[in-house]
Formats: C-alpha cells, sequence, structure tokens
C-alpha cells in the first residue's frame, strides 16, 4: 500500500511538471539564444529533479502516516475474524479510518455479547436436560428391579440410550465451547454404525421400510464415537423422511455411504443444502448443516455423493498407525461433482 501510494504522488507531481515544462520549453525555444536556452534548460531540469525527489519524501512520509492506521485496522479486523473481540480501539488521528475503527470495536462488542448469550444458553438448556434424563435414568433403574424379566430387557435398552443421549449432550456441548470435542479416538464404524441403525430399524418397519447394512472390509477411523452415532442419525433419519424405498447403508474403508431408492435431491437444492435455514424460527431444515458441521468438527467430512437417488457419504482420517485403504463409494448412480 505505502509503495502504491509513493508511486500514484510521484506520478501526480510529474504529470504536473510535464504540464508546466513543455510550454515552457516551446516558449524559450522561440524567443531564446542557443546558449541561454541550453543553460535555462539545465535549471528546469535541475527543479524538475528537486522536485520529483522532495515530493518521493513528502509521499513517503505522506503513506507511512496513512498506512499505519490502516495496516492496524486490518490487524484488528483480522483478530475479530480469528475468534478475538478483546482488540482495543487506536486513535490515528484521521477521522474516516478511526470512524472505520469504532465500528469495527462496536461489531466486534455486538458479536461478543451475542456469542456469550448463546453459550450461556447452551449450557443452562444442557443442564437442564442433563437434570431432567438422570432423573429419568434413576426412575428406570428402579422400574427395571420391579418388573419381568422380558419388561427389565426393553427397559436396559431404554436405559441405555438415556445414557447415549447424556453423552450426547456432553459432546454437543464441548463443540459448542470449543469447535471440537477434543475426544477423538480410536473407532471402529462397523460397530457404531451398526448399532445406530438397529436404533432406527423399529421406525423404518412402522413406515413399511427397510434399511440394509452392507459391510466391507474396513479399518478403525480416527473420530469420536458419539458424533459419527449423531451424524449417522441424522442421516438415517433424513432419509426415512425425505427419500423412499430401502435405505442402504454402506460400511467402508474410512467412511459410511447411506442411500435410498427415492427421488433424490433436486438441482435447485443442491448449493444450500447444507446451509441452515435463513429463518432461525424454523423447525425443519437443520440436520444436514448440523451433521456437516459435527463431521467437519471432529476431523471428518460429509457431502452428497449423488443426486438421484441421494447418497450422502461421511468420511473419515484413518486412526493413528493404520494405513489409509481405498475410501468407501456409494453405488454407481447419476455422480455428483463435490
Amino acid at each position: 500500500m505505502r509503495r502504491r501510494l509513493v508511486r500514484s504522488t510521484i506520478a501526480v507531481v510529474g504529470a504536473a511538471l510535464g504540464v508546466l515544462i513543455i510550454p515552457v520549453s516551446a516558449v524559450i525555444d522561440s524567443s531564446v539564444p542557443a546558449r541561454e536556452r541550453d543553460a535555462l534548460v539545465a535549471r528546469v531540469a535541475l527543479l524538475a529533479v528537486f522536485a520529483l525527489v522532495t515530493a518521493a519524501m513528502l509521499a513517503t512520509l505522506q503513506a507511512r502516516s496513512l498506512a499505519r492506521p490502516l495496516e492496524r485496522l486490518a490487524r484488528s479486523a483480522g483478530r475479530v475474524g480469528d475468534g478475538d473481540f478483546s482488540a482495543p480501539p487506536v486513535a490515528s488521528g484521521i477521522a474516516e479510518i478511526d470512524d472505520i475503527s469504532r465500528s469495527l470495536r462496536l461489531s466486534a462488542t455486538r458479536v461478543d455479547r451475542m456469542l456469550e448469550s448463546e453459550r450461556g444458553f447452551t449450557a443452562d438448556a444442557t443442564h437442564q436436560l442433563r437434570t431432567g434424563l438422570t432423573g429419568l435414568a434413576l426412575r428406570l433403574e428402579l422400574l427395571q428391579r420391579r418388573v419381568d424379566s422380558d419388561a427389565a430387557a426393553e427397559v436396559t435398552a431404554i436405559l441405555d440410550q438415556t445414557h447415549e443421549l447424556n453423552g450426547t449432550l456432553d459432546s454437543l456441548l464441548a463443540v459448542a465451547r470449543t469447535g471440537s470435542t477434543g475426544e477423538r479416538t480410536e473407532v471402529d464404524l462397523d460397530r457404531v454404525v451398526t448399532h445406530h441403525v438397529e436404533d432406527w430399524r423399529p421406525s423404518y418397519e412402522r413406515g413399511d421400510r427397510q434399511v440394509v447394512v452392507v459391510s466391507a472390509p474396513s479399518t478403525p477411523v480416527r473420530a469420536t464415537p458419539g458424533l459419527v452415532g449423531q451424524i449417522v442419525d441424522v442421516l438415517l433419519g433424513n432419509a426415512l423422511e425425505h427419500g423412499g424405498g430401502t435405505v442402504t447403508v454402506v460400511i467402508g474403508a474410512g467412511g459410511v455411504v447411506v442411500e435410498d431408492e427415492g427421488a433424490g435431491v433436486a438441482a435447485e437444492s443442491i448449493p444450500t443444502l447444507f446451509e441452515r435455514p435463513p429463518d432461525h424460527r424454523a423447525a425443519h431444515g437443520r440436520g444436514l448443516a448440523l451433521a456437516r458441521r459435527l463431521a467437519e468438527s471432529d476431523g471428518g467430512r460429509l457431502e452428497l455423493s449423488c443426486a438421484t437417488p441421494a447418497a450422502f457419504t461421511l468420511r473419515y482420517p484413518p486412526a493413528r498407525g493404520v494405513r489409509e485403504a481405498a475410501s468407501v463409494t456409494a453405488t454407481p448412480r447419476t455422480s455428483l461433482a463435490v
């Protein structure tokens, strides 16, 4: 920026000198003897060089005085973009730059307060939900001791799901606070995904639908088990509500594919498929956006691999010490570059 300011100032001064010197040279050529003309031209040239040097020095000083506050402003904006809202405003003495700095400071303060409010609400809501789940788990444990063996098995399954939901709340709260759970470990996708598919099987049977699991040779991945389960739940729920026919879950090396036999995803919906709905009060349309955010916060990637019928692919990096095998792919259908 400083160089551009210096060059532009010198160019303006040079153009001004040219406008002045050219008419003077024409007058000198027509009215002054040759010897005197040469002396005058030398003096004019010396004055032009002096003017250019002076202009360069002044332009350097001006560029420095303008560039420094702009550079400080750019650093402050960068810190705000990185999530640091503590950068203090620094007066530059230039009214326009100071106005921008104050506006940036106000915006950063407003965003900081909004985020703090959201974090507080998330923590409060999680606390209340966890309290309710703890009470429910205690009631289930008491009920488990009083019922017959068949009912006890059903109560045990509900109790296990209650404990899983409690762990899911902890994982989601960690993601909301830090952007990552910090609990990534070696995960057997076959075991985790199959477990969640079994949880969804009764819902598919009530809707006269089928869900089939196809397991290929797989290697452990590095992920958070709770978040993997949440993403699989979103994909299975999405396929049940918006898809059609049999849902096939393919578990392979480093990933999972969930595909159905429905009409697929409309072309106009693909660009915004993983975006949150613009209306924050909307009750639907958040699942896929949440699933992609959870995948990315856990080091994975969720993408639409086929549009018709719909197929979603969830991929994770291999666990440490495990060579990366060929990645899982969807059944060849209408391909979609993502």
